[in-house]
């Protein structure tokens, strides 16, 4: 009975379709022939929409600097050549070194080719060094330097030094604050001078008096005595004086003279 069982199961496995797999040639034919295998030949990839029509990143505008320049000229301007500016901001020996100053040019200056850079340009500067007063009599200090022009725009670079400043001649762009050691040392003598007059007061009220007037040269001897040694102390004394602090106001008025042919794009 087992082996009738046995060889009944065996020809079902074997007439079942289940292992008769067939493959369908017809899809790795049409292959072949659309991607040429046999010639080891693959076509090209699809290319790919550029990133601006994929994505909403907005592209890098450059500066204004760097696109308006409406001319495309570069206009020349004559070493010597001067310029008178109005300070935008207070300036004053308390700024550090490294702060921006701004100016607005008050009269036009013309360039090589006839053209005029307009009144009204704006011009930047940079404090180079400063210091506050200090003794001895020392003034504070502002070292101002003056090197950038905006024309339509457009910056570029110039050498110049700053010769005047609301009327007062300047040295090597340095604004400074007034030494006041003289003055200190006359301030130091006003105690001795005081004292001195008083005396003399007081000697001049007792010299009319006859036999009293004999004492008017005490306070005359004692007021001389003292004015004497205030005196020479004064001089020592103004040594720990400062002098004068530097403090320009917004609106003042610079010249400045340009110290090398200038170049100036816009």
């Amino acid at each position: 009975m087992k082996k009738l069982i046995s060889t009944f199961l065996l020809l079902c496995i074997i007439s079942t379709s289940v292992l008769a797999v067939e493959f369908d040639s017809s899809i790795d034919s049409q292959i072949r022939k659309d991607y040429k295998v046999e010639e080891n030949e693959l076509p090209a990839l699809p290319s790919l929409p550029a990133a601006s029509e994929t994505t909403n990143t907005p592209k890098l505008q450059p500066s204004p600097a760097q696109i308006y320049n409406p001319s495309g000229k570069t206009y020349k301007i004559s070493d010597g050549t001067k310029v008178a500016l109005s300070s935008k901001s207070a300036i004053s020996d308390w700024q550090l070194k490294g702060t921006a100053i701004s100016f607005t040019s008050v009269n036009g200056i013309k360039t090589k080719d006839g053209s005029i850079i307009p009144a009204g340009t704006i011009y930047k500067g940079v404090i180079t060094d400063s210091h506050r007063p200090q003794i001895t009599g020392n003034g504070g200090l502002v070292e101002l330097k003056i090197d950038e022009i905006y024309y339509n725009g457009v910056m570029s670079k110039i050498n110049t030094k700053i010769i005047n400043v609301n009327e007062k001649k300047v040295f090597h762009s340095d604004i400074k604050g007034k030494r006041k050691y003289l003055k200190n040392v006359s301030k130091a003598m006003t105690p001795g001078k005081k004292v001195f007059n008083a005396a003399h007061t007081f000697a001049s009220a007792l010299y009319p008096i006859p036999i009293i007037n004999l004492l008017s040269i005490v306070p005359i001897t004692a007021g001389a005595a003292f004015y004497l040694v205030n005196f020479t102390v004064a001089p020592v004394a103004a040594i720990f004086c400062k002098g004068g602090s530097v403090s320009i106001p917004a609106g003042s008025q610079f010249i400045i003279k340009i110290t090398d042919e200038a170049e100036i794009r816009g």
